[in-house]
């Protein structure tokens, strides 16, 4: 089974580059009579929320009224209480209906975050890509248990809606929406869709981010050359994958608390022990960013080849090499040539046990 290694969020970008929009969330609340209402939008690249409005809320009602780059999914959070929902802005009024009575309460305080609730009994009018949304989100209604099939309905749905409006945000944040859960996407399905967009859809930072993952995923397909990186040994020295150019390298992604990666620690002691006299090296490159459970586990596994440990620049957001390999799991293995060209990237070891054998 393989393991997530970053914390997917459903918010996506705020919109750049588009045209900018006035719009108008008028709110009525049912169970807070008053306090403020803030209105976010969230950048899953940054993974940085910016406050784009804000409102009192007073006898159970407010208005909250700006300007947007253009169209686009906004998070309300209501306080006292830390209540939460989401709604699709678009140029006009919004109105909004919220009681807070059934609300899913969560407390995450001790990861360092807060406690609130996301709020259940919401209705939305005035905004037709909130409604068509709305129409996406229900292509998986009774279909918890079913990915595959959900996942079918719901490429149906976005072809069908991004053929029909072409120059909807909403249909290029449903594209954002249901590649976060279905990465595998065939490329080529991915770029003809990116393709049918115009418009409104093509000026918003949706459709700007699934083109610069296009070109990531690019970046990274057998051919290319592996970017090169220099990372930390466990006694702080520094290593560069360069300086290895001349061998095949293999790049095992792991972390100590990875039971999968550790589980194929014995096959690549085989492999190692197979191939490491004939211009092979393995390095690998732990996920995990507590240096005293990764030397714990190293200890226990004995593994004699380059153990690196990968970074984590930027708070809350995955680890910065195996990130550029697009996987959202690990184990990950990545198998360069001797001039530091990527011809294998696969979770399964035996893809590179097969090149493994055809090369030497």
């Amino acid at each position: 089974m393989k393991l997530l290694y970053g914390i997917l969020l459903a918010a996506l970008p705020a919109i750049a580059n588009a045209q900018a929009i006035d719009y108008s969330v008028n709110g009525q609340v049912k169970g807070l009579k008053d306090g403020e209402v803030e209105l976010h939008a969230y950048d899953s690249r940054t993974r940085v929320s910016k406050k784009v409005g804000e409102a009192k809320i007073t006898n159970g009602k407010f208005v909250a009224k700006g300007r947007l780059d253009g169209a686009q999914m906004i998070s309300v959070n209501l306080k006292p209480g830390n209540w939460g929902t989401q709604l699709f802005v678009d140029a006009g009024v919004v109105n909004l209906h919220i009681d807070t009575a059934g609300a899913q309460h969560y407390d995450y305080t001790q990861y360092g975050m807060q406690k609130g609730a996301s709020l259940t009994s919401v209705k939305i009018s005035g905004s037709a890509a909130q409604s068509d949304y709305e129409q996406y989100e229900k292509t998986s209604a009774g279909m918890a248990k079913d990915r595959a099939a959900i996942s079918q309905k719901q490429l149906a749905f976005i072809k069908q809606y991004i053929n029909e409006k072409p120059s909807s945000v909403a249909g290029v944040y449903m594209l954002n929406q249901y590649y976060l859960f279905n990465s595998d996407l065939p490329l080529a399905d991915f770029e003809g869709l990116l393709a049918t967009f115009k418009g409104s859809a093509k000026q918003s930072a949706y459709f700007t981010n699934l083109q610069t993952e296009v070109a990531e995923i690019k970046a990274v397909l057998p051919g290319q050359l592996a970017e090169d990186f220099t990372l930390l040994k466990p006694d702080s020295s520094k290593f560069t994958l360069s300086t290895l150019r001349g061998k095949y390298v293999l790049l095992d992604f792991w972390a100590s608390w990875c039971k999968p990666c550790r589980e194929a620690i014995p096959h690549w002691k085989e492999v190692y022990a197979k191939y490491k006299d004939k211009g092979f090296e393995i390095v690998g490159v732990t996920n995990d960013n507590k240096w005293d459970q990764w030397k714990k586990a190293m200890d226990q596994e004995k593994m004699d080849w380059i153990q690196v440990a990968d970074e984590f620049p930027v708070k809350n957001m995955p680890a910065k090499i195996v990130s550029k390999y697009k996987s959202r799991t690990i184990p990950l293995y990545v198998l360069l040539d001797k001039e530091g060209r990527i011809l294998v990237k696969t979770d399964h070891k035996e893809e590179i046990d097969q090149k493994l054998s055809a090369l030497l």
